[in-house]
């Protein structure tokens, strides 16, 4: 099956989830109230922070099960087993820490009423028990992609977000909604998730009669993982830690102006990692010179697809701001939020060569690269959040994604053609620039908008046979079912 395919089901399941929160997300704060939602909110996001205790073992299983993809099933149904119990036992042990960190800090930290409190506490059980779903759920993924099953790896992703969605809402519109009904709810809807991986991996490994553990297999694939922790454990601090600094150094008010538009422009990188994603298999199991071939070709339909998108984002988000909160938040975030979105777009283009190393065996580099860069990091946002406030956190936030991924494609020697990212470049400051702060444009302005964005569509299908060639498909495959529809095709 085709990467493109591959690519469209792993975009689709992570839209998809965020369709279902739309809904559900409003019928949630009227049945169990904005204070219990909070809560719920810092609960699961506590427990995100314990996710590191996945040992990178989910990456190391997909890469390992990717390379084994030609050897007999048993090899692979042994590989499979070792990194299941593995991981089984590094989530007991994380959920162990989980309840010693999270009683004290519930029962004392966090503001809420002792009812609520209470009912945290008496969860605890349930909380930590997410976490070993967790790490276990990490190890069924991870196989199912190495076997390139993503359209059935994507419809148990959607089917279980439903069911987490959806079941403890059932069950605080009848039963009760007290924590104390809700969180087992939300765990066990989860535990059903696993279930549905768990019976496709048996289907698509398959999984045969083969050894349940084996001590060499386990250090190859503690190795690997290792690596990808030292990652996982930075990562989140380069991803967040500007929120934190701006609240430190400017006011809480500055992290809502900087926050939203942060969550707006990096539901981009949604397009990048459905892509790398899909080709991580293909990494894991090709050759050194093959595996770039093949990112080469995948960077410029990459570049070609985000370009377009991030120009319309420039000229749009402004006008977002404005007319979905106000236009004096518009005022204090669209600029960052431009700057962020710049930064979403050349940081898209390190999901490349980032996978491409991850896949040609050398973990090692991306977590030494994470550990260099986090203190210069660091130095670079108190700097500009010093000087420049807002548009300094984010300046620095998206200067280090331009860095990390001019290292990546050197590292990776994978070539950064400059006659695609000069045009890509100047289109994006173009959109930036001509982008309208009112709904009410003058013909000049709506002319240099229209002129940008259809410049950047026909630049990105220049660039890309491929793209022309999905979008010619497309078009074909649709007029052909509205003439069937019709009933005028022969």
């Amino acid at each position: 099956m085709s990467i493109r395919r591959h690519t469209l089901y792993n975009i689709l399941g992570s839209i998809t989830p965020l369709g279902v929160s739309l809904v559900t997300v409003p019928i949630y704060l009227h049945a169990i109230g904005e204070a219990r939602y909070g809560v719920l909110a810092i609960v699961w996001l506590f427990t995100s922070y314990f996710g590191v205790f996945d040992m990178g073992l989910a990456r190391a299983s997909a890469y390992h099960l990717a390379r084994q993809h030609d050897e007999a099933p048993a090899v692979r149904s042994t590989t499979f087993w070792t990194a299941l119990w593995l991981n089984l036992g590094f989530g007991l042990l994380g959920a162990a820490a989980l309840y010693a960190v999270a009683l004290p800090i519930f029962a004392h930290f966090f503001h809420m009423s002792e009812a609520l409190r209470r009912n945290v506490v008496v969860s605890l059980p349930w909380i930590t028990a997410a976490l070993p779903l967790g790490t276990l759920g990490g190890v069924l993924a991870g196989a199912l992609s190495a076997r390139e099953r993503f359209g059935y790896m994507n419809l148990t992703g959607v089917l279980n977000t439903v069911l987490t969605q959806i079941v403890p809402l059932v069950v605080a519109l009848f039963i009760s909604p007290e924590l104390t009904w809700l969180i087992p709810a939300i765990v066990l809807a989860r535990a059903s998730g696993l279930v549905l991986l768990f019976a496709g991996v048996w289907r698509f490994l398959p999984i045969v009669p083969s050894a349940l553990f084996d001590r060499t297999r386990a250090r190859v694939l503690f190795t690997y993982g290792g690596w990808i922790s030292i990652s996982n454990i930075i990562v989140p601090v380069l991803a967040t830690f500007d929120r934190m600094l701006i609240g430190a150094l400017l006011n809480v008010q500055a992290v809502t102006y900087y926050s939203v538009p942060y969550n707006l422009v990096t539901r981009m990188s949604i397009l990048p990692a459905a892509l790398i994603t899909s080709l991580f298999p293909r990494f894991s199991r090709s050759e050194s010179e093959e595996g770039r071939l093949l990112a080469e070709r995948s960077l410029n339909l990459l570049l070609a697809v985000m370009t377009p998108v991030t120009v319309v984002g420039m000229m749009i988000l402004p006008l977002f701001l404005s007319h979905w909160i106000s236009p004096e938040f518009a005022r204090h975030a669209a600029a960052a939020g431009m700057i962020l979105l710049a930064g979403v777009w050349i940081n898209g283009q390190a999901y490349l060569p980032y996978s491409l190393l991850q896949g040609q065996g050398r973990p090692d580099i991306t977590a030494k690269l994470h550990l260099i860069q986090l203190p210069f990091f660091l130095l670079l946002l108190w700097g500009g959040i010093h000087w420049l406030g807002l548009a300094g956190a984010a300046l620095a936030w998206s200067l280090r994604g331009a860095i990390e991924a001019l290292v990546l494609f050197h590292l990776a020697r994978l070539p950064f053609r400059m006659r695609h990212a000069l045009p890509a470049t100047a289109l994006i400051g173009l959109a930036a620039v001509v982008a309208p702060q009112s709904i009410i444009i003058s013909a000049q302005s709506a002319l240099a908008v229209t002129f940008v964005v259809s410049f950047s569509v026909f630049w990105a299908l220049w660039i890309a046979p491929e793209l022309r060639l999905f979008l010619v498909t497309t078009t074909l495959r649709l007029r052909r079912f509205c003439l069937i529809r019709a009933g005028k095709y022969p």
